[in-house]
């Protein structure tokens, strides 16, 4: 098939997280001009997901999500030892920190191939916050998508239909004239084929086991949309 629009997943996808959640903790503090030992972020992180465990429900609303996430942070500036200001301090971590990404070395080479053929590319994400653009920008690859959208501009995970609507709403196509490639089965693939989409995994290790058409790399992908066209 020649798609009119290929959307990718981000997380395991396009990019790798490459710091911790703690390293990412210790440089929001450090913002305040704060410094905690990395054993002692380490353990007040163990409590608050302790304090917080069952409390978590993929129903939250956005805002509810966003306010679990305050909260957690409070509890891990609380067991630092911040006290009364424990909760500006939750909120400035949940507002500032930032999680590093770099690219998977095949995704350059794979967006530069679907563009040689023509499709116009999106990114269809479960992100709880407002700033995949920003984050893909400093990636220095924004500029390759037409439509960005992160599951907190949504208000719905993949694999709910909502999301993948919306972003075939914003890109202005048809679900059978696109396809969506992830590394989840059942968000990335179930989720497309649930509003007629096709599902394609990326799958980087280990023997392909699923019932679609699967790739390796994004670099893959360009041939296997060949391949499927000239089967069709």
């Amino acid at each position: 098939m020649n798609p009119d629009v290929v959307f990718l997943d981000f997380g395991g996808t396009i990019a790798r997280q490459t710091n911790t959640r703690e390293e990412a903790i210790a440089a929001s503090l450090a913002m305040l001009g704060h410094s905690r030992p990395m054993p002692d972020i380490a353990k007040a992180v163990a409590t608050a997901r302790e304090s917080t465990a069952g409390r978590w429900s993929n129903s939250m609303s956005f805002p509810e999500r966003e306010e679990f996430f305050v909260g957690l942070y409070q509890v891990v500036a609380e067991t630092l030892g911040f006290g009364g200001d424990s909760r500006a301090i939750g909120r400035h971590l949940w507002d500032t920190q930032q999680d590093s990404y770099s690219l998977y070395d095949d995704v350059l080479p794979g967006l530069q191939l679907l563009r040689g053929q023509g499709a116009r590319l999106g990114i269809i994400s479960n992100w709880d916050k407002l700033n995949l653009t920003d984050v893909c920008r400093d990636l220095g690859i924004a500029q390759w998508f037409d439509v960005i959208l992160p599951s907190a501009q949504a208000e719905a995970d993949k694999p709910d239909p909502r999301i993948f609507r919306l972003a075939l709403e914003m890109a202005g196509a048809e679900p059978q004239s696109c396809v969506h490639v992830g590394d989840s089965y059942g968000a990335d693939v179930m989720g497309a084929r649930g509003v007629g989409m096709i599902g394609i995994l990326v799958q980087r290790d280990g023997p392909p086991n699923f019932d679609c058409p699967t790739v390796r790399g994004l670099d893959e992908v360009p041939g296997l949309l060949a391949r499927l066209h000239a089967g069709c």
